[in-house]
């Protein structure tokens, strides 16, 4: 009876292929079928064993290759036949890459595997911008969020409003305007900086900086295709090139609010902001 392959599942980092670490480029050297992400560089298709079997299965913005139930079925299959295979994922494969998913689904199968962790987008990204998540005196933790479920759960508002650290929002450049609102509604400083961060790591990386009242009032607009994260707080403040510290004509809370029902579609927010 042929014995069962391997599963390795391999963080492959931000978007440059330089951020891979040295246990993930090792493993992906000696794979022999690689089920990959969106991984943003083509230069990671350089690093892939010339006789591995290669299948795309990315996921960006609605745009699937492959639902995450094919996937679990072609890691198993693969598996089954003895190969070794890696599921090569974008940032880390523990956040909000579904790596759990993947790994329950091996698991029902008694098929071994491994993880090997990467460099996040949250990292990537801090890191790539010039912003830290915490610094001494203004930020000691960090919140991580979901752009996308934020808005659809019995969210307390309120806490996170006045958290006292930096806000983190992955997939949250749809939302982020509705985010703002919400936050601004339950107390957040309306000077309080944002950060947009697209194609982290990578040459073509944008910074974009705002505030929780322009992004309230207009938006904040990707200025690329690739995928973006969000920063809040007063750590985007240590942007080399942002002074926030002065925001010209401060209003009180009561006149920025009244100035956002003014600006905002308050009709795309029904059943949000209710």
């Amino acid at each position: 009876m042929e014995s069962k392959g391997k599963v390795y599942l391999v963080g492959a980092g931000p978007g440059n292929p330089d951020l891979l670490t040295v246990r993930g480029l090792r493993i992906l050297q000696s794979a022999e079928v690689i089920l990959y992400d969106a991984l943003l560089d083509p230069g990671f298709l350089e690093l892939f064993p010339e006789n591995a079997i290669a299948h795309y299965v990315g996921k960006r913005a609605g745009q699937h290759s492959a639902t995450q139930e094919e996937i679990h079925e072609l890691l198993i299959s693969y598996a089954i036949q003895g190969k070794t295979v890696v599921r090569l994922k974008g940032g880390d494969p523990f956040l909000f890459g579904r790596g759990g998913e993947e790994v329950i689904a091996l698991r029902k199968k008694n098929i071994p595997y491994e993880i090997v962790p990467g460099l996040s987008s949250l990292t990537g990204g801090s890191s790539g911008s010039g912003i830290p998540l915490t610094h001494r005196g203004i930020s000691r933790q960090v919140l991580i969020m979901d752009g996308h479920t934020v808005l659809l759960e019995d969210t307390d508002w309120e806490w996170y409003a006045k958290f006292k650290g930096t806000i983190v929002l992955f997939m949250g450049t749809s939302s982020i305007q509705r985010i703002a609102v919400h936050l601004i509604e339950n107390g957040a400083p309306f000077d309080l900086p944002v950060a947009l961060v697209e194609n982290a790591s990578l040459s073509n990386q944008s910074v974009q900086i705002s505030s929780l009242k322009k992004v309230a009032s207009q938006g904040l607009a990707k200025i690329t295709k690739g995928p973006g994260i969000i920063y809040i707080g007063a750590v985007v403040r240590l942007y080399p090139q942002v002074n926030l510290l002065n925001e010209e004509q401060i209003q009180s809370p009561d006149e920025l609010i009244r100035e956002i029902e003014g600006l905002v579609d308050w009709k795309n927010f029904q059943g949000i902001l209710g």
